[in-house]
């Protein structure tokens, strides 16, 4: 009787496997998923199509419904594998196209946006306002950057000589431009002024106790962007600073014994660059970008290997996660200095073309670049910790763009009492506006 009960259980499993596998075959999978897009049931048809996939039942359609699926869940870099299989089975379906040009916009892949709009025709360009040519200038770029300080000067005691350097003003403005050169190719440029004014105060008896000097930083900068592959890209940048120094005697009582009638104690400059090389590349909702610098900022040798990932969550541009990681190395003589710096940032799309990006760093960032080499603190004093924030407003559907930066930097200065170092930590806050013109920016 047993075994007539186990025979019984053996027939029942089969028979229940055989209707599974029944089930699971091109007509069935092919109609219920059908049925699924018509009813707009996107995540019964996403789960459907995987089991479909485990099951190795592929084809056109199922490509296609399941990009529209992740689509319509807004989940584009999904989407972007789905529609991209379909492509290469049909490289001439115009629906397919407009999918695959939205899902890389949606997913911040612009390069390979702009490449795939090479294979429309006319009639999809002109739907989807698309210009066939790439305009000489493609976005025009304008920042200007006001900083406040701390009183950090220190007031010596009796029998205390001290020698530091406090600035006591500076300002920054920033003009650039960006070209398109084909779809795969862009080139981004600029001009920078820098003008910082410091106090100084010496024991050095060949000059006065205290005395200004005034530093006129211009800078050049120019950067390569080239898509490789889908979803990798080349950069390289190199920023150039021409730098001039001219200390004065700010008490005229003090000429005849320390200069002309201009009082100019010293007048020189200096030339430094940076060059930097960056390879990234795009996985579904990760981007990985590995790179390196290396500069010759205040007359040291620097080397700076670091990596960043940038994660999507959610599978689209709403929120998404920037966490990177560097290593400065700088040869300053016979001292090795070695500098482990990390920032993380989050950014929030809380409108269409508008979105909020804070920011924390930490780490001895002097002589410290950032942004493919744009940026470079190569200021004498230390940033300890930096703090900030980045809103950016999106006008004529993201065209043009307002952004402001707040930045709250703790730093160190480190300065002389009797010939002994000593360090001394202040805030430095700093607002920087400008605006961001693209004329094409896909």
């Amino acid at each position: 009787m047993r075994i007539n009960y186990i025979i019984i259980l053996i027939l029942f499993f089969s028979s229940f496997s055989a209707i599974a596998q029944e089930t699971i075959n091109y007509p069935a999978i092919d109609k219920k998923t059908y049925e699924q897009y018509l009813s707009k049931d996107w995540k019964a048809l996403i789960k459907t199509g995987k089991q479909s996939l485990k099951n190795n039942i592929n084809f056109y359609y199922l490509q296609v419904r399941m990009g529209i699926a992740y689509y319509e869940l807004k989940r584009y870099p999904k989407a972007v594998k789905y529609f991209e299989n379909a492509f290469t089975q049909n490289k001439n379906d115009e629906l397919i196209q407009e999918y695959l040009y939205f899902s890389y916009v949606f997913s911040g892949r612009y390069e390979d946006a702009r490449v795939l709009t090479g294979k429309f025709k006319r009639q999809l360009k002109e739907k989807l306002n698309i210009s066939a040519e790439h305009p000489f200038i493609s976005a025009f770029y304008l920042e200007t950057k006001h900083d406040i300080s701390d009183d950090y000067k220190y007031i010596p005691q009796i029998f205390e000589t001290v020698s530091q350097k406090v600035v006591s003003d500076q300002s920054y403005y920033n003009a650039s431009l960006e070209h398109l050169i084909g779809g795969k190719i862009s080139i981004f440029h600029g001009y920078s002024n820098v003008g910082i004014k410091n106090l100084i105060t010496d024991d050095d008896i060949d000059l006065p106790p205290v005395y200004e000097e005034n530093i006129a930083q211009n800078e050049y900068y120019f950067s390569l962007k080239a898509q490789i592959a889908k979803g990798t890209s080349l950069s390289g940048g190199f920023h150039f600073l021409h730098t001039k120094y001219n200390a004065s005697d700010p008490n005229p009582v003090s000429a005849g014994r320390w200069g002309s009638t201009s009082y100019t104690l010293y007048k020189f400059s200096e030339n430094s660059f940076v060059a930097s090389l960056n390879l990234s590349k795009q996985f579904s909702i990760l981007k990985i970008t590995a790179g390196a610098s290396v500069a010759n900022l205040n007359l040291n040798f620097q080397f700076q290997p670091e990596l960043s990932l940038r994660l999507y969550p959610f599978g689209n541009l709403k929120i998404y996660s920037d966490s990177k990681f560097a290593y400065l190395i700088e040869n300053a003589g016979s001292i090795q200095n070695l500098n482990p710096i990390f920032k993380q940032s989050i950014g929030i799309n809380f409108l269409k073309y508008s979105w909020f990006e804070p920011a924390v760093t930490i780490g001895n960032m002097v002589n410290y670049t950032s942004y493919n080499a744009f940026i470079v603190n190569n200021d004498v004093d230390i940033i300890k910790q930096k703090y900030e924030a980045l809103l950016n407003f999106g006008l004529a559907k993201g065209r043009f763009n307002l952004f402001f930066k707040y930045q709250y930097n703790i730093k160190e200065n480190t300065f002389e009492i009797n010939g002994v170092d000593n360090q001394k930590e202040y805030v430095n806050q700093s607002i920087t506006g400008g605006i961001k013109w693209y004329f094409k920016k896909y």
